[in-house]
């Protein structure tokens, strides 16, 4: 009887009081909804700029000088997080100081480029030609206008993924560091074997109608905008032990723990793994993004160039730190046994192909695939090719070396023709009414 009346009363509360709820629900999206309306006109607002990156003939920096160059780029970081900057956030709309690097292979030619702020390219120009003072920087048309912005269609076809951690990101990837290799007959020399070479022997084997696009958007943060260093010491406790014990009441385990500190009962590996996270969150950080797009005409589309970028991404991996797979909620596949698979595989790839174009977020307005890289990190996967024996037919670079950095932006004159920019100056109309793509770059 007492329980009957209990469930009665509850009822009796909902039923008159049912309507306070939904008032709050709604409030909550509506001040989302606000932001997300705040910063896209805040976006429409900005000029974005392309640049193309052409290596020297000889690039002698190391790793390094990209690292420093990131470090550098970080500079242009302004928080919209806390108290202070409400006015940027919530007034304004403002966002990160987001830019993206990108690696292109158009036909069988790779390219280097980044997408930024207008405002922010001296910044970025002043921190590449510090460390390689003999590189060039020209403008660019942003590529994406000359194929249709309709892809998948009757004649294009298309696969994409992003790419997210496998652990947290707190926990690095593989870095410049594990990649020297000791030469036999010199202690001090090393071989530099470079990671990127992989994408670049994968983008030589591509065919004029086919494409792939490695976009890595990126923005600097602090620990005010982002939690990483808090995530970070968190980790370093756990993994040290040194909350173990604490609701232990044996004398004898407490006697234990005043002689044996618990991070001497850490193998050599475990204090290895401790000290690579230690230096990751010590570092500036970036809150990055990356997408993967492999897109060909119908008749040329092939579905083993699907794994051309993923397998540069799987090289940066490590057993037990961090490494990259693709995100199953974005890559544009659907097994056989989905009710509408061909439908809704035809509706992922128009998503991931509009994020590209937009530069998005991989569930924008949703901060989900969106994890933190270092400059270290960041120089790994993006920096200048080394290997010149390799890799030196392939990507454009600068014809005679230069003492001095450029006082201003190079001329169409001063490039070598293979340039990405000159391509594009010399048949912009008409790739912009047909839709074609880009003409295969002169050898």
């Amino acid at each position: 009887m007492i329980e009957t009346s209990i469930f009665v009363f509850i009822w009796q509360v909902i039923k008159s009081w049912y309507w306070v709820l939904p008032p709050f629900v709604l409030l909550f999206f509506s001040i989302k909804a606000l932001l997300w309306w705040r910063r896209e006109q805040w976006e429409k607002k900005q000029k974005y700029i392309l640049l193309e990156i052409i290596p020297p003939k000889e690039v002698l920096q190391t790793f390094q000088a990209m690292e420093q160059i990131f470090s550098s780029i970080w500079g242009i970081h302004s928080s919209i997080e806390g108290f202070k900057n409400l006015g940027k956030k919530w007034g304004s709309g403002k966002k990160l100081q987001r830019f993206s690097l990108e690696i292109i292979g158009l036909a069988n030619k790779p390219h280097m480029l980044i997408r930024c702020f207008e405002g922010h390219e001296e910044t970025i120009r002043a921190a590449l030609y510090a460390q390689f003072p003999e590189l060039e920087i020209v403008r660019v048309e942003d590529y994406i206008n000359f194929v249709p912005q309709n892809i998948p269609n009757e004649e294009w076809d298309m696969y994409g993924f992003d790419e997210v951690l496998i652990n947290q990101d707190v926990y690095p990837i593989k870095t410049f560091d594990q990649f020297f290799e000791k030469r036999p007959e010199s202690i001090k020399e090393e071989k530099r074997i470079d990671p990127l070479n992989t994408l670049l022997e994968g983008i030589d084997e591509l065919k004029p109608g086919e494409q792939i696009w490695v976009q890595i958007n990126v923005a600097p943060v602090s620990p005010d905008d982002n939690s990483y260093l808090k995530r970070g010491r968190a980790l370093i406790e756990r993994l040290t032990h040194r909350r173990e014990g604490k609701n232990q009441s044996s004398p004898q385990s407490k006697e234990d723990k005043g002689f044996v500190p618990p991070e001497m009962k850490l193998t050599a590996r475990e204090r290895e793994v401790v000290n690579a996270i230690e230096t990751k969150i010590s570092k500036q950080i970036f809150e990055v993004g990356i997408r993967c797009i492999y897109l060909a005409k119908r008749s040329l589309f092939k579905k083993e160039r699907k794994s051309l970028a993923e397998q540069f991404f799987t090289g940066l991996g490590v057993q037990d730190l961090n490494g990259f797979k693709k995100w199953r909620k974005t890559k544009t596949r659907v097994y056989f046994y989905h009710l509408f698979g061909k439908s809704f595989n035809y509706l992922k790839k128009r998503q991931i192909f509009k994020r590209y174009l937009l530069r998005e977020a991989p569930l924008y307005p949703k901060r989900d695939g969106i994890f933190i890289l270092n400059t270290e990190e960041l120089a790994t996967i993006f920096h200048l090719p080394f290997n010149v024996e390799a890799v030196g037919t392939y990507l454009p670079r600068v014809s005679s070396r230069k003492g001095e950095a450029p006082a201003e932006l190079p001329t169409e004159g001063e490039v070598e023709e293979r340039s990405l920019s000159r391509d594009y100056q010399k048949r912009p109309s008409i790739a912009k009414k047909t839709g074609e793509p880009p003409p295969e770059l002169p050898t």
